[in-house]
């Protein structure tokens, strides 16, 4: 009696290792043919472009003997840089602070071994924007005329409706060079390309074009104003990257 029911034990447990060898298989066969063949490219593209607005950060620097004679000096000449500009057609709202500093002017003195104040200094830095990129040296000229030290540099970017254009065009590029990309490995693997499955934008990026006058220039600002500065940007060079990923038929 024992023994038949071993039998019957071991017979059930052998049907159901069948059976879930079989679960298995199928599953397995299920799994297979679900997963599909893909390929993954990228495309890289850069657009270059002259700018078409530019910041300029105009240098207002005072010395004098007290703090407060340096604050007020400087108010006063910033006050008639800020008038020249907006009557050279700058908009109040274009031109604001963009750094200011107050501290006092050290020298070290070899014979007390102290340093020795002998002044306190303000410097004033005003940030212009203007979209007329083309008469940014008249606008130095103008600020240096009224009273600025000079100019601490020119940036020269993209405004919102220019900046989506370029990168439209950036992008189609980079889509462009991705599907060539996808048409030549596949053509090499002998394999033919089904759908997109995923698109993704990795990177999107441009960088300002900074222009930084040399001493010299500086000191012939700071001189006279004898003869129309020019400053003329680069290019603005935009870079976009995406990743595409192609079924495989």
């Amino acid at each position: 009696m024992g023994k038949e029911m071993d039998k019957d034990n071991l017979l059930s447990i052998a049907v159901l290792g069948v059976v879930v060898i079989a679960v298995i298989l199928a599953a397995g066969q299920f799994v297979g043919d679900d997963v599909k063949s893909v390929i993954s490219v990228s495309g890289t593209a850069a657009v270059s472009v002259m700018p078409d607005k530019a910041d300029i950060f105009v240098k207002i620097e005072t010395l004098e003997a007290t703090a407060a004679d340096a604050q007020q000096k400087n108010a006063a000449i910033t006050n008639n840089v800020i008038a020249a500009l907006e009557k050279a057609g700058v908009k109040e709202d274009d031109i604001e602070t963009s750094s200011y500093r107050l501290y006092p002017k050290q020298k070290w003195d070899k014979d007390t071994e102290t340093y020795v104040t002998l002044g306190y200094e303000v410097r004033h830095i005003l940030k212009v924007e203007t979209l007329k990129v083309k008469e940014v040296g008249d606008l130095v000229d103008i600020a240096v005329g009224a009273g600025a030290n000079g100019v601490d540099r020119v940036s020269f970017s993209l405004t919102k409706e220019l900046h989506k254009e370029v990168t439209g065009q950036a992008l189609d590029n980079a889509s462009l060079d991705a599907q060539n990309k996808a048409e030549s490995v596949s053509e090499s693997l002998d394999v033919k390309l089904g759908k997109i499955c995923r698109i993704s934008e990795s990177n999107f990026f441009y960088e300002p074009y900074d222009y930084y006058p040399r001493d010299a220039e500086m000191k012939e600002m700071t001189v006279q104003v004898s003869e129309a500065t020019s400053i003329s940007p680069g290019e603005v060079e935009v870079k976009a990257n995406i990743a595409v990923e192609y079924e495989l038929r």
